[in-house]
């Protein structure tokens, strides 16, 4: 018998929606059991980042560097946004 963390919850679904899991599940290589537990964390805490992924971010971290960016935001050789010359050729591109 596997060593289990945690506790049996039982319910009863429709079958339809178990094997929609259960496919879910397997797309993504996890038990149906993995699933379920990802599922209801993810209900109760709120979406996590995503698989394999490790949050090395502290409280006292700064914030990301968009929100500390002045504007604007783009680097001063961009075309301009909505421009109509924009996704053309660029400098030295002879396909034109």
């Amino acid at each position: 018998m596997a060593n289990r963390k945690g506790v049996f919850i039982g319910a009863y679904v429709p079958n339809h929606l178990k094997e929609s899991l259960r496919r879910r599940a397997a797309a993504e290589h996890r038990t149906l059991s993995q699933e379920i537990t990802r599922i209801l964390e993810e209900a109760v805490h709120g979406r996590g980042l995503p698989a394999g992924s490790i949050d090395r971010r502290t409280r006292d971290s700064q914030p990301r560097r968009r929100s500390t960016d002045p504007m604007p935001r783009r680097r001063t050789n961009d075309e301009p946004y909505g421009s109509e010359g924009g996704g053309g050729t660029r400098a030295g591109d002879d396909r034109a």
